[in-house]
């Protein structure tokens, strides 16, 4: 519908026969020159509303908020208890008169929020997921999963990347299960794994790749420091004392095999294979002690 020719004849009353809530101000003065029956309706509604403390009419919120301050759209929240409806006010200049047109977006509003709220949703359950995929699940560590992600990531994001991988097994896990069941079993991993966390920093990556097999992963740092590092958490460890169920203390230890990145191979799988070898090693030499990895 054309509206020029109700400039031009000055008579908006045709204005009357839309749904839309309509008012007219004059270009120059914004002095307000027509509303029709539904904008009254609307700027009734306003004028009792809970979020118009100060009784403001409606046109007036218009011609300050809209007509003065440069910009061609207003969104006005209506609500009175029974009457809840927000209102896109947008402004088109026609000859010598503003005419301001509102559109009630309320559902298109709550659509909105429906939408985002379900993308949040989406999001933070996606997130949960992948928190599960990548969790070992009773140590709350990381796992194997996640190790080899990170692993990747760390190798494409550093130019200078250098690591050590230490495969750390503890020693005689299979007796704490036969001796004191499943559940105390449980406890030493659990036991462990905080241990190792409370021990290191972010130069650090620790996971879990199953049973009683951990890996721990030293960024950017010295070989010796890392094979110190790794000492010094075994010293650490076998001073740590469990309750067994038949009220005795017990502690542990662990035997590690450390590889060294470029020397003893790039790809994870290649210096888990070679941490592998040397952890064999410490096992069949005694048990409780770091070996690095010697290439033949």
């Amino acid at each position: 519908m054309s509206l020029g020719s109700e400039q031009n004849d000055k008579n908006y009353s045709v204005l009357n026969y839309l749904q839309l809530p309509v008012v007219v101000f004059s270009a120059n003065e914004h002095k307000e020159v027509f509303q029709n029956n539904s904008f009254q309706l609307v700027a009734q509604h306003y004028l009792n509303a809970s979020n118009n403390p100060v009784n403001r009419h409606l046109a007036q919120l218009i011609s300050s908020k809209l007509l003065k301050n440069d910009t061609d759209k207003l969104e006005v929240e209506i609500n009175n208890g029974s009457y809840r409806h927000i209102f896109r006010f947008t402004a088109n200049v026609v000859g010598e008169h503003v005419i301001v047109e509102g559109e009630d977006i309320t559902e298109l509003k709550r659509n909105q929020f429906l939408f985002n709220r379900t993308n949040s949703l989406l999001e933070d359950y996606s997130k949960q997921m992948f928190e599960l995929a990548h969790t070992d699940q009773l140590t709350n560590v990381p796992n194997r999963r996640a190790l080899f992600a990170k692993f990747s990531q760390l190798q494409s994001n550093h130019k200078d990347f250098s690591c050590t991988v230490s495969l750390i097994d503890l020693d005689h896990f299979k007796r704490f299960n036969d001796s004191f069941g499943h559940d105390f079993g449980d406890q030493v991993l659990v036991t462990f794994a905080k241990h190792v966390k409370d021990s290191i920093d972010d130069t650090c990556y620790f996971a879990r790749l199953g049973g009683e097999e951990f890996c721990l992963i030293q960024i950017n740092n010295k070989d010796t420091v890392c094979f110190a590092n790794t000492e010094t958490l075994l010293q650490t460890t076998k001073t740590i004392k469990l309750m067994t169920p038949d009220n005795s203390n017990i502690g542990m230890s662990f035997s590690a095999g450390v590889a060294v990145y470029g020397k003893d191979g790039i790809s994870l799988d290649e210096l888990l294979n070679n941490a592998d070898k040397a952890l064999y090693f410490a096992k069949e030499n005694g048990r409780s002690r770091v070996v690095k990895f010697e290439g033949a």
